[in-house]
């Protein structure tokens, strides 16, 4: 008789235990759920963050090109207009003094428009160094973004290696838990016998 009662208390807790444990692997959640999903947020927005800080480093390198090409396209305007006082000059070496001077006149139009493409071409380059200090300012912050997700998913890495471990000691327990109603059950009857 001792030995019914045991076996039946034996018998009713690992009932309750594998009730328990059925009840948590029903609910489909554990602990760390929560901050799973936390992590899985910020993961997210910084995604978000990520795309659109492409996005401005896309549009920084468009405006890098347009201003490089207009800087090129002034420095080639430059040349020609220094290439055409070469030649004017030559000319004034071989003409007349009324030639000389008609033509002295124009070289000093054509130095006027040379100071103006010099400063056109150092504003052009001052825009250009602008974009570029942007460009690189975006990239450093792309990258500082690109760490932090790194760093994010491998938390989430881990907490998801932690959810399988416990998941595992779970299905461990339960089974346990039947192999000893079982065991438990198998007693009882050989009592009954």
């Amino acid at each position: 008789m001792k030995y019914k009662k045991t076996i039946i208390t034996i018998t009713a807790a690992a009932a309750i235990s594998f009730g328990a444990g059925a009840a948590l692997a029903d609910s489909g959640s554990w602990i760390g759920t929560p901050n799973l999903a936390h992590t899985r947020s910020i993961i997210d927005q910084l995604g978000d963050k990520l795309t659109t800080q492409s996005a401005t480093i896309s549009t920084l390198s468009q405006q890098s090109t347009t201003y490089q090409s207009q800087l090129t396209d002034a420095k080639s305007n430059l040349m020609s207009l220094q290439n055409q006082v070469a030649s004017l000059q030559t000319q004034a070496t071989n003409d007349n003094a009324a030639f000389q001077t008609q033509l002295q006149q124009k070289i000093d139009e054509i130095n006027q428009k040379i100071a103006e493409g010099n400063q056109k071409v150092a504003d052009k380059q001052k825009e250009l160094d602008g974009v570029q200090s942007q460009l690189t300012a975006a990239n450093s912050k792309a990258s500082d973004l690109q760490q932090q997700l790194n760093s994010l998913q491998q938390k989430s890495n881990d907490s998801e290696n932690k959810n399988s471990d416990l998941q595992k000691q779970l299905d461990n327990a339960l089974q346990d838990a039947k192999n000893t109603e079982t065991h438990a059950q198998d007693v009882l009857n050989q009592q009954q016998k």
